[in-house]
């Protein structure tokens, strides 16, 4: 009598989940340069499918709605960005040597185009509109990126190397309108400055702000 083979219901599995978040993977990083080229607004789920070189109708079938698959992209953006700090920085030490990581990855990416700069920005900007149906999945994703910083400045501050004098969240939020409205700035008009220079002037500013007392 044949033995039945005990792998072979997990094996099948494991691949149906690797087919599956293969699957989304693709469709995310098509939604992703769609949102960078032309905004969210126009974006369709069928479009998002077809780009991504599937059926019109599969990403319905794994975000189910419009909203479902802004809630994974704002993730999937995040996430893209969060491997370009890691691969700027591996061995950074957390508190203010983490935050300077951050300027560093918004800054020197490898990305000529600044896929996921124009993709975010777009997000925001749109979200921001009266009638937006994106806010608040966009609030929740902002919140996220500011809790993380936060983070890492309070843990700046237990170490002595932040001024006690900032609140975290508060100097988060800082943090974060200055990268994005300088990335802003450079996008709608590449003369503005050097991404260099900018970059180097930044973490200036920011080193300034994160060890001075407030006045």
């Amino acid at each position: 009598m044949d033995t039945p083979n005990q792998n072979t219901p997990s094996s099948t599995r494991r691949t149906q989940v690797e087919r599956r978040t293969e699957a989304e993977q693709c469709m995310l990083e098509a939604a992703r340069q769609i949102v960078a080229r032309k905004g969210w607004i126009g974006i369709t789920l069928a479009e998002v499918g077809l780009q991504a070189g599937y059926s019109r109708g599969l990403a319905a079938h794994h975000f189910g709605t419009k909203a479902g698959l802004l809630r994974a992209l704002a993730g999937f953006v995040n996430t893209r960005f969060m491997g370009v700090v890691d691969d700027k920085a591996p061995q950074r030490q957390p508190g203010l040597d983490t935050l300077l990581g951050y300027i560093d990855a918004y800054f020197l990416r490898d990305d000529a185009e600044w896929t996921n700069a124009r993709a975010l920005l777009a997000l925001m900007a749109e979200g921001v509109t009266v009638e937006s149906e994106s806010a608040a999945i966009l609030a929740e994703y902002n919140n996220s990126v500011r809790m993380t910083l936060a983070k890492q400045i309070e843990i700046g501050i237990a170490n002595g190397e932040i001024h006690s004098d900032n609140d975290p969240l508060t100097t988060a939020t800082v943090l974060i309108g200055t990268m994005r409205g300088m990335i802003l700035q450079l996008l709608l008009d590449p003369s503005t400055s050097e991404p260099a220079l900018l970059h180097k002037q930044l973490l200036r500013l920011i080193k300034t702000l994160l060890t001075s007392p407030c006045d």
